[in-house]
């Protein structure tokens, strides 16, 4: 896999946003970051803002621009719209891809049209523009004629790239389920800012996180600013979107549950009252909606089942249970930040008991040794503390306890810290059954140099993020169906100066 998006390309796109020092140019440059919406929305990585889908079936003219993302989809992974604004400085990308004076005089003409950009897997972006704004005097440029649009490519060797997977990859438009997720998606796409990706744009974007974002493989999402919030919501899955047909998958209610408005106010109104030192908190109603794809993976079974005895079906067990986790500073010692993770203790509590003791057994072997907390009063159980046996600077590097609550004991367990003395498991997730939810704030974590890779500025400085992902209602009898697809929608509280 190409990492050329992730590094030359992703350079390219921040560049402005780096560079802006007001904050009204970082706004801007924020919603043209497709390496930032995309890393958000695979991370929190979408539900929909303004997408009205509907049960009715969508048409579209073969020269429209649903039509013609519907061409360029076989060929690129990724794509974002966004809409012109002459008031706002010329993108960087236009000026790169048509020369600077000719992109100013278009920037200016081109209005409030809106325009795109599209990633292959390798090399730069491609500049997506309408056919009906394009200037025919304009000559020497490596652009390529898709339906109505002119697509211009960085060279002369990137377009015959692109004019040969479009013919690879043909879509013909008369062919396209067009009340399908994914028509839905294109036609959003062709009227208003957002971005649209493929299991090949993950795989590119995230890297080494790709086993943990599974659940986000294809996706689109739309995105708006609300005073110091960039919004988004959209629908994300495990499978290409034109599996789903919205006739004959969906509930009669449809995608959309509540406005916008009311959804923004639910992101706003989740809860803020966790410690100082938490920088990041999911809490989720199934382990596998992170950890599925590893724990399906025959080199991740099979030491679990030969050193710890977790056979397939105690697997099972601890993929269904619900979850919590934080992520929390540290103020001393080896690690910047320790992550503290609670389950419910459910079934057979021998079972637990011979899994804590393999694991014991395999730590005490692999140089580590037991400790007892001192600290801890005779009225409750203590902690199983770890430490590396002969270290000259002694550091907790993790452990267990099991809190014994009202409806089931919780196993608490922590990561280069301790394990959290008290529950924050959520029982209960809020209203409209949400699966999954995420807490963090970027600016701590960039702080204390664990949020590198591709993001921009304004993200690194964000006060906080919020995501929400809950079930798409479909009426699909296959339980694999009803598993593949999900809302999500996320908020990101900007900073003035970023």
């Amino acid at each position: 896999m190409s990492g050329e998006i992730g590094v030359g390309a992703g350079d390219k796109v921040f560049e402005a946003a780096l560079l802006s020092q007001r904050w009204e140019r970082c706004r801007d440059q924020l919603l043209r970051s497709t390496a930032t919406f995309a890393g958000i929305s695979l991370l929190v990585g979408s539900g929909w803002i303004g997408l009205r889908l509907s049960n009715s079936r969508l048409h579209w003219a073969d020269d429209s621009s649903a039509s013609s993302l519907a061409q360029l989809s076989g060929a690129l992974i990724l794509v974002q719209s966004f809409r012109g604004d002459p008031n706002r400085a010329v993108p960087s990308l236009w000026a790169e891809r048509l020369g600077v004076q000719p992109a100013t005089d278009l920037w200016r003409r081109y209005g409030r049209s809106m325009w795109w950009q599209g990633w292959a897997q390798d090399g730069g972006a491609y500049l997506i523009l309408a056919s009906s704004t394009f200037p025919p005097q304009l000559q020497g440029l490596q652009r390529q004629r898709v339906g109505s649009m002119q697509v211009l490519a960085s060279d002369a060797l990137h377009r015959q790239q692109l004019l040969q997977r479009l013919k690879t990859n043909q879509v013909s438009t008369t062919s396209v389920q067009t009340d399908s997720l994914w028509a839905s998606c294109l036609h959003a796409l062709s009227e208003a800012p957002g971005v649209i990706w493929n299991a090949d744009a993950l795989a590119t974007l995230s890297g080494t996180l790709a086993p943990l974002l599974q659940q986000g493989r294809e996706g689109c999402v739309q995105l708006r600013l609300q005073a110091n919030q960039l919004l988004w919501e959209g629908v994300i899955g495990r499978r290409p979107l034109s599996s789903l047909t919205m006739r004959s998958s969906l509930s009669s209610s449809g995608l959309i549950e509540a406005s916008s408005d009311q959804a923004s106010n639910d992101l706003n109104s989740t809860d803020t009252t966790s410690s100082e030192l938490t920088l990041l908190q999911v809490d989720g109603d199934r382990v596998d909606l992170i950890l599925g794809t590893l724990l399906s993976r025959q080199i991740i079974q099979a030491p679990l089942e030969e050193h710890y005895g977790i056979n397939a079906a105690m697997r099972s067990k601890i993929a269904d249970l619900p979850f919590s986790l934080r992520l929390q500073s540290r103020a001393s010692g080896a690690y910047k930040a320790g992550l503290q993770v609670q389950l419910p203790l459910t079934g057979s509590a021998q079972q637990w008991a011979q899994i804590l003791k393999a694991v014991s057994e395999r730590l005490d072997s692999r140089g580590f040794q037991k400790l007892q907390d001192d600290r801890v009063s005779s009225e409750r159980e203590a902690p199983i503390l770890w430490q590396r046996r002969d270290d000259p600077d002694p550091t907790t590097v993790g452990g267990w306890l099991i809190i014994q609550g009202q409806k089931s004991p919780v196993m608490s367990m922590g990561f280069g810290t301790e394990p959290a003395a008290q529950p924050f498991l959520s029982t209960q997730m809020p209203q409209n059954r949400l699966s999954l939810r995420v807490k963090g704030d970027p600016q701590r974590l960039t702080q204390i140099g664990l949020l590198g890779g591709l993001w921009p500025k304004p993200v690194r400085r964000a006060s906080s993020l919020n995501i929400e992902v809950k079930p798409l209602k479909i009426s699909a009898s296959s339980q694999l169906a009803r598993q593949s697809w999900w809302r999500v929608s996320g908020s990101l509280t900007l900073t003035p100066d970023s």
